[in-house]
């Protein structure tokens, strides 16, 4: 009796999951087609994907002008002319001294790799790669020197026409999407969940909210960690009296937007320049500045600012950056703890948790483009109702 109870629930707990199982390998399967869909025209999805970004940062900006009366139109551009005159001032200030003190930079970690091994010969231990005849510094000097490959002045002339090329055409498509999702976000937004039916509709504009928020404060908050760690460090460079301490900063700065890995990178990169300039004593003071400043940053600054936003144990990050970097290269490390941030805010949604951070699931009070569409769909519904 018991026995004939209990196969009926075993058999449905089979079914069960087995449906499921079948429906992960679909939305594995469609996921990699996308990816090998999406690398095959690159050019044009990496734009139109990266533009989502700064459009996440600006939202809240762009929703308070509105507010305010200011047409959507004058929103964008004031926005986008106002973000590229940032990064122009940015790039006209750095990159020149930046380019200039690259070669010594290239230099001085060359011949702290030589000094590293010096320290290391009279040791037990050696280094798994010599410095020397094709080692650790030739390494350096060609990561260095990367942007000078080529086997002739044709084929250099001609990979550099097409870089340009292709560099001029994803900036412009950046730009485009960017003014048109700021300026017409919720109805692009809307466009896209009337493809799906009303349930998975009211699902995606639920969950939208979330999503834009997490991307949004993502990036806000660690920029403002990654600028404390080049400014706290930057000063610590130029007290112990470190050359390139500019461009060292500058580095770190970047490299804060790599979670864990950029910054442990970076400041390594910091500690060779003291060693190869100044000896051991001056290169243990800035490693003692950098896990200072990254101490007070991981205990301080990221609980305020990011663990709300992320919620992702710290070996995780750093899979999904090794995890980005390989499938897409520097982007996909730029772009992966962000996107398993939402990846794991959707997993909370399915699950029923509620975000720590956010608009949440159910309110509206999130900037996000859902909600600047749904006048526009309730106003849909009522002509449609009226013919």
């Amino acid at each position: 009796m018991s026995a004939s109870a209990v196969r009926p629930d075993g058999d449905a707990v089979l079914q069960r999951a087995g449906r499921r199982a079948w429906a992960l390998l679909g939305l594995v399967g469609v996921l990699v087609l996308g990816y090998l869909v999406l690398r095959e025209v690159s050019v044009v999805a990496t734009p139109l994907a990266v533009a989502l970004f700064p459009a996440a940062v600006l939202w809240p900006v762009a929703a308070w002008l509105r507010r305010r009366h200011v047409p959507s139109t004058v929103v964008a551009l004031v926005l986008v002319v106002g973000l590229l005159g940032l990064l122009g001032l940015a790039l006209w200030l750095v990159v020149p001294r930046f380019a200039d003190e690259l070669p010594a930079l290239a230099d001085s970690v060359e011949d702290a790799l030589g000094d590293l091994e010096e320290l290391v010969d009279g040791t037990p231990f050696s280094l798994p790669v010599a410095v020397d005849e094709g080692g650790l510094a030739d390494m350096a000097r060609e990561a260095f020197s990367a942007f000078g490959g080529g086997s002739g002045a044709l084929d250099q002339g001609l990979q550099v026409a097409r870089t340009l090329g292709d560099v001029a055409t994803g900036v412009v498509l950046f730009l485009v999407a960017l003014f048109f999702y700021l300026r017409d976000g919720g109805r692009i937004w809307s466009g896209i969940t009337s493809l799906l039916p009303d349930g998975a509709r009211r699902h995606a504009d639920r969950v939208s909210g979330q999503l834009f928020w997490t991307l949004g404060a993502y990036f806000r908050g660690q920029m403002v960690v990654a600028l404390a760690d080049a400014v706290f460090i930057g000063i610590g460079l130029v007290l112990l009296g470190v050359p390139l301490a500019l461009p060292l900063a500058l580095l770190i700065f970047l490299g804060g937007f790599f979670p864990i890995v950029g910054a442990f990178v970076s400041g390594l990169l910091a500690v060779l320049v003291a060693l190869a300039d100044q000896g051991l004593t001056t290169a243990l003071l800035v490693l003692a500045v950098v896990v200072v400043v990254q101490q007070a940053e991981g205990n301080l600054l990221e609980p305020l600012i990011l663990s709300p936003v992320l919620r992702l144990h710290p070996f995780l990050i750093i899979l999904a950056v090794t995890v980005g970097g390989v499938t897409y290269g520097v982007l996909g490390a730029f772009l992966a703890v962000p996107l398993t941030a939402c990846l794991a805010r959707v997993v909370d949604y399915v699950r029923g948790r509620e975000p720590d951070a956010g608009p949440g699931w159910a309110d509206g009070d999130g900037e996000r483009p859902a909600d600047a569409a749904e006048p526009e769909r309730r106003e849909g519904a009522r002509t449609g109702d009226e013919s």
